[in-house]
């Protein structure tokens, strides 16, 4: 049996950790009262799961423990969906981030409250 590199077994646990914050997350999400998760399709549901990989890949582990999953509506999963459908399969512009973060965390509705 050929031996694995480290560099090899860190890209596997990063993959690794990866897919269990994302399922954590989808499951979260699915049990949440306000997400309306039945009037999602497959392709909604594929599409979201790249999403939350590519602002995994790209937020703090420590931001993402804080992101509320659970707390996401309809329309907050519709809207990151919006905002992650301008270019499937690539990697997603900063700005797009920031603003999926905003529906993520809920700082954009932080100023309506107020």
């Amino acid at each position: 049996m050929p031996s694995t590199s480290e560099e090899e077994l860190g890209r596997r646990r990063f993959q690794l950790q990866k897919e269990q914050a994302i399922e954590a997350a989808i499951e979260k999400i699915r049990r949440a009262p306000d997400a309306g998760w039945a009037s999602f399709s497959g392709r909604d549901y594929t599409r979201l799961r790249e999403i939350l990989a590519e602002i995994w890949i790209g937020v703090d582990r420590e931001k993402w423990q804080q992101y509320a999953f659970s707390t996401l509506t309809k329309e907050d999963i519709r809207e990151l969906l919006l905002l992650g459908g301008a270019a499937p399969g690539r990697a997603i512009p900063r700005a797009t981030m920031e603003a999926m973060d905003a529906v993520i965390s809920h700082a954009k509705n932080a100023g309506k409250k107020a």
